[in-house]
């Protein structure tokens, strides 16, 4: 069922962009955050009550196992990776985090596309860094990135931290997994690949690499909020290298990942065929979406 739509206009408030539905013939509008990148579907019924039950019988006045053993394992049996080398956060933000703090020193250079998540400009601000930018041509029918520069810009440079986000936040365009291959390859510091939104690509780099052992100086950022729909819960992972992993965990605050959220996660886990069920529909809303504003005049 669609609604027809009166007005629409936008809100500004404490810096998200909210878009504001009125529906013909009055009532409450829809409110929607343009900027959250939100799936909209919440978790099954059943599935919550199974979380709730597992909840029900935590013991909450005891810490999380500090290791996250049984959480890691999942997260491994889930993308095919050790989970010797899968360093969990409290959202991919933590993760983040942990990589400034550990890899960032006041001066240091930080190499980027543009345009990007915005947290790492907040992070490079933040940690006193140099955040040297390679900015796409906007000027086309979509926006083109510059590889080959990128590549060029970071033997120049010498980078403390690269990050590249793929698919990319905000045009969702994925760069090619040949390029991001290459660029693993050259850096001599770390780099840190974003795949966010990994499970909405025709492919990605970390499959790519499915069977094998990622190079000691990467770490591949990976998230439970967008394709699982658990952003509410923050939870977030790295997969790394073994070098990384090390680092990172050595950066990691005891107990960071919570007994609600950990648990939660244990359990959706282990029904990854509703997510890639919404994946796939929510792919199919996209594509139809972008073939519809394709079709229109001016």
């Amino acid at each position: 069922m669609f609604l027809k739509i009166e007005m629409v206009f936008f809100s500004v408030r404490r810096g998200s962009k909210i878009l504001l539905l009125k529906k013909e013939g009055g009532g409450e509008p829809l409110r929607r955050l343009l900027d959250k990148n939100e799936n909209p579907f919440d978790l099954p019924e059943e599935i919550k009550t199974l979380i709730l039950q597992k909840i029900g019988r935590a013991s909450f006045n005891r810490y999380p196992d500090p290791e996250y053993a049984v959480l890691k394992e999942r997260l491994s049996m889930y993308c095919g990776f050790s989970a010797d080398f899968i360093v969990p956060g409290n959202g991919g933000d933590e993760i983040l985090w942990m990589l400034f703090s550990r890899y960032v020193k006041p001066g240091d250079s930080v190499l980027v596309f543009s345009p990007t998540f915005s947290e790492y400009y907040r992070l490079a601000d933040l940690f006193g860094a140099n955040l040297c930018i390679v900015q796409a041509d906007l000027n086309g029918d979509e926006p083109r990135f510059d590889h080959a520069l990128f590549l060029r810009r970071m033997a120049e440079l010498k980078p403390s931290l690269v990050l590249v986000d793929s698919p990319n936040n905000p045009t969702g365009q994925s760069h090619p997994v040949s390029f991001i291959g290459k660029a693993v390859a050259l850096c001599e510091s770390t780099i840190v690949i974003d795949e966010a939104y990994g499970e909405f690509a025709r492919d990605n780099w970390l499959s790519s690499m499915r069977g094998k052992v990622l190079p000691a100086n990467v770490v591949v950022l990976k998230t439970l909020s967008k394709a699982w729909g658990l952003a509410g819960l923050r939870l977030g992972y790295a997969v790394c290298g073994e070098d990384s992993a090390s680092a990172l965990n050595a950066a990691r605050s005891p107990f960071n990942v919570n007994i609600l959220s950990g648990t939660a996660a244990e359990i959706i886990l282990e029904h990854s065929e509703v997510m890639l069920a919404r994946v796939k529909l929510l792919c199919g809303i996209r594509d139809g979406f972008i073939s519809l504003v394709n079709r229109l005049q001016g």
